[in-house]
């Protein structure tokens, strides 16, 4: 696989930094909106979530999203085994206190050119993980390497309220690319996330 551009690589380098500037578990995954929206603009990641089953969040952060969503998850009967991936050692540290007896499902790796030790039936990724012009390129890496046979690939965008900036429309996108889109959803007035999900059985691209 090409290489990740260097201005690209030092950008996400400084983001655990400016996340660990802060205790509140949202700040550290990057987001300053406050429980009510953090919860409407990520919960409809549950819509493609059918059944029980691994669920990975690629580019977890400290965590805290697959925390909620597992507990969001049971309110909807849904068990979801929690795993995740980041860059950042330290934010992989928290993401692991979160879940005593499954430290070992957090891994430190660059999502690029991982290597997973297993796969997992619900992989998530935001789509900005890496240059919009290398998207279909992970796309098919996640769908060829990460994701498990009858699973999903559930691809998300956050915009910004206070910016009016509006998330980039993943289901547009992958449509574009000669994906087949079994689902999407969008949250908020902007809308401020968007959300689209590929069974992997159905690649196209």
């Amino acid at each position: 696989m090409r290489a990740l551009p260097d201005d690209f690589l030092t950008a996400l380098a400084s983001l655990p930094k400016a996340y660990l500037q802060h205790s509140n578990p949202m700040r550290q995954s990057g987001f300053g909106g406050g429980a009510e929206r953090w919860r409407l603009e990520r919960q409809p990641i549950l819509d493609a979530i059918t059944r029980s089953g691994s669920f990975i969040d690629i580019g977890c952060a400290n965590g805290y999203l697959v925390e909620c969503l597992v507990a969001w998850g049971r309110m909807r009967q849904l068990e979801l085994e929690p795993f995740g991936l980041d860059v950042s050692t330290d934010l992989i540290a928290l993401a692991r206190q979160r879940f005593p007896g499954s430290e070992d499902h957090f891994h430190v790796a660059n999502a690029w050119m991982w290597e997973p030790p297993r796969r997992f039936e619900f992989v998530y990724s935001l789509y900005d993980n890496v240059p919009l012009n290398y998207l279909t390129e992970y796309i098919r890496q996640l769908l060829g390497n990460v994701v498990a046979a009858g699973g999903r690939l559930i691809v998300g965008a956050y915009g910004s309220r206070t910016r009016h900036k509006p998330a980039f429309d993943v289901a547009e996108f992958m449509n574009r690319a000669g994906f087949r889109v079994a689902g999407s959803r969008a949250a908020g007035a902007i809308p401020e996330a968007r959300f689209a999900w590929i069974e992997a059985e159905s690649n196209a691209a």
